[in-house]
């Protein structure tokens, strides 16, 4: 330092001035530093939200087997269905008065059978009773001599519930066809021998052998004692469809 330079003015000594370099690097460094920090934690954070509004979506319905388009067949297929718990109808019962809730018209005895009505029934308030001899008991029935005409190889179906009033009393249930009055060969008839108390519900097919036949449905009891009765309630005849 020369003789006329101020003290304060001077050339600092050198370890001095190496710290005020070194002192101004750093600051810088940190300076940089910081502004990358920022510049990526920015960026991170766009990023993450980027890829999360990216992520691919979770898989659903539409995206699998189950997709939009099997469902929409689903559906139709659906709306093509019988709703649960409704039964399709079945054939029609051909008897007019098959329950006896309105008398016994219809009907006719055979043998020598009296035709009365119980209160006694499976289902309503009546029942159809079929009274035997008081005297000599044996075989009582009743028949509907007109029940249908039929159609060549048509399929018939009948049932009834019946009760006899004694154990050991055997029921038939049948179906006959009648020809220009006279019977046709092949009628069907179904037999049981009652072996307690308490109603019964049987039946029987017939295959119609002639087209326009007089078909007679026929229920009878054998061996009744005197005094016997049958009881016979819900009856019915049906043309099943054709296989």
């Amino acid at each position: 330092m020369s003789a006329g330079t101020p003290r304060h003015l001077g050339e600092p000594p050198p370890l001095q001035r190496r710290w005020q370099l070194w002192t101004g690097l750093g600051l810088a460094v940190l300076l940089v530093v910081t502004g990358f920090a920022w510049v990526g934690s920015s960026s991170d954070g766009r990023q993450g939200s980027k890829g999360r509004a990216a992520s691919p979506p979770t898989p659903s319905s539409a995206a699998t087997g189950g997709g939009a388009g099997p469902t929409t067949t689903g559906a139709a297929v659906a709306t093509t269905a019988a709703p649960s718990g409704v039964t399709p109808p079945g054939p029609r019962n051909l008897l007019a008065n098959n329950s006896f809730e309105n008398g016994t018209g219809g009907w006719k005895p055979l043998g020598k059978a009296r035709l009365t009505r119980s209160t006694d029934a499976t289902e309503g308030g009546w029942s159809l009773r079929i009274l035997a001899d008081p005297s000599a008991g044996g075989t009582v029935g009743i028949t509907v001599p007109d029940a249908t005409l039929t159609k060549l190889n048509g399929r018939y179906h009948t049932n009834a519930w019946v009760r006899p009033s004694a154990p050991g009393t055997t029921v038939t249930i049948g179906l006959r066809e009648y020809h220009d009055g006279k019977p046709v060969p092949g009628s069907n008839t179904l037999g049981w021998t009652a072996d307690n108390d308490g109603w019964r519900q049987f039946g029987a097919i017939h295959l119609a052998r002639l087209n326009g036949s007089r078909l007679a449905l026929e229920i009878m009891a054998r061996d009744l004692p005197p005094g016997g009765y049958l009881d016979v309630d819900e009856v019915v005849l049906h043309l099943l469809p054709s296989q």
